[in-house]
């Protein structure tokens, strides 16, 4: 029995690329996506498209979100806009281009209050990345993670397309719980699920939930990782005994996805193997939101510095990550993987197309939809997606 899997690359507004050439496929097979994929998987923008998709958003509804909403994600083009002026006073002149407020307007609107493990249909993954544990957080809608709950959808989405110097990073709640190993009037020794990074709790409140101590709260003045001991400010009035519960509220510091992976293909295919799914049986169905033409040359990469640097290495990290995780996604799976993806360029309609993720002019949308539109009709793609269906079935 085959495995499908939907896979959607981050992007920004280049998310209407693959709206539209999931419009042409779900008119070819004729169901809905959320009834014929049975994983779909997205980063960053993809993560808004995976999401719509999982709930049973129609793609044509997917972009006219685009359409209509975009201007209110992407207020304005240049940084010297004077609309980003409460960003500066507030961050000072490393502020992030934009505000977040815009995009989870949007979200919460298109999303409401359904949540992560809300979602009945296809398994929805979406890839976030946390700054404070230096590690990817990976949403997954059939696998409850008691550090994050049950987080509205809207925000998962926030967390995976919360891009560096776009946007600022989202604050999302998290808990640590776990059993006393030991504890002395001064400290508590955490269980082996807790960091190993030093400090990572440092000046967080911890909670005795169960067991000899419970109820008492106290601070994490110092917490070494290597031993997983942590320091309290002021003594235990009853020192917890091995096996009582304790509880800690920390944070995830998230942003985009794609720092850890903007082509999530070989994240879901990982997670079908988990499942039980033989390779064999996986399929994967991987779409691009274009691949940057933007040449950046030697003399200005050689002599480039912070200022230089900051901008264009976003784009270059998202599209190096979507080419690696391509490639190991191929290795595993062979020719049961398509990738659907277009250079940004005038070959398909002599029309320009912006790599930008923030390019929320009407010119630049309509002209990627018509590329994506006319690159999907093309005869040797429509060969490769006709064959890739047949195997589907």
């Amino acid at each position: 029995m085959v495995f499908r899997i939907l896979s959607l690359d981050g992007g920004g507004i280049r998310g209407v690329v693959a709206a539209s050439i999931l419009a042409a496929i779900e008119q070819q097979i004729d169901q809905p996506l959320n009834e014929y994929f049975d994983l779909i998987a997205g980063t960053s923008t993809g993560s808004i498209l995976a999401s719509a998709i999982a709930i049973g958003r129609s793609s044509q509804e997917i972009l006219d979100l685009y359409k209509q909403k975009s201007s209110i994600i992407f207020p304005y083009r240049s940084r010297f806009s004077l609309k980003r002026l409460p960003l500066l006073l507030r961050y000072g002149l490393s502020a992030p281009k934009f505000s977040d407020t815009g995009l989870i307007q949007v979200l919460k609107e298109a999303f409401g209050d359904t949540g992560l493990f809300d979602i009945t249909g296809p398994r929805l993954l979406v890839p976030s990345y946390d700054t404070i544990s230096r590690e990817p957080i990976i949403f997954k809608s059939w696998r409850q993670d008691k550090n994050y709950g049950n987080v509205p959808l809207w925000e998962v989405c926030v967390c995976s397309a919360s891009a560096p110097t776009y946007f600022p990073a989202h604050k999302l709640d998290k808990i640590i719980d776990g059993i006393t190993q030991t504890a002395t009037t001064n400290s508590i020794t955490l269980d082996e699920d807790a960091s190993s990074l030093d400090n990572i709790y440092q000046d967080l409140k911890i909670m005795i939930t169960r067991g000899i101590g419970t109820g008492q709260t106290r601070t994490i003045k110092k917490y070494v990782g290597f031993n997983r001991i942590a320091l309290l400010d002021t003594p235990w009035e009853t020192i917890p005994e091995q096996g009582s519960t304790y509880f800690i509220k920390s944070i995830y510091s998230a942003i985009d996805g794609g720092v850890a992976a903007n082509n999530p293909s070989s994240c879901a295919v990982a997670e079908a193997l988990r499942l039980g799914y033989p390779v064999d049986e996986i399929t994967v169905l991987s779409i691009g939101t274009g691949q940057q033409t933007r040449i950046i040359p030697f003399k200005k990469a050689q002599g480039w510095g912070l200022i230089e640097w900051a901008q264009p290495f976003i784009g270059i990290l998202l599209d190096g990550s979507s080419s690696i995780y391509e490639y190991i996604t191929k290795e595993i799976i062979h020719n049961r993987v398509l990738r659907l993806q277009f250079r940004l360029d005038r070959s398909l309609t002599g029309k320009p197309l912006s790599d930008d993720l923030d390019n929320v002019s009407q010119e630049n949308i309509s002209n990627l939809i018509e590329a994506a539109e006319t690159y999907i009709q093309q005869p040797a793609v429509q060969a490769d997606l006709q064959k890739f269906l047949r195997i589907n079935q």
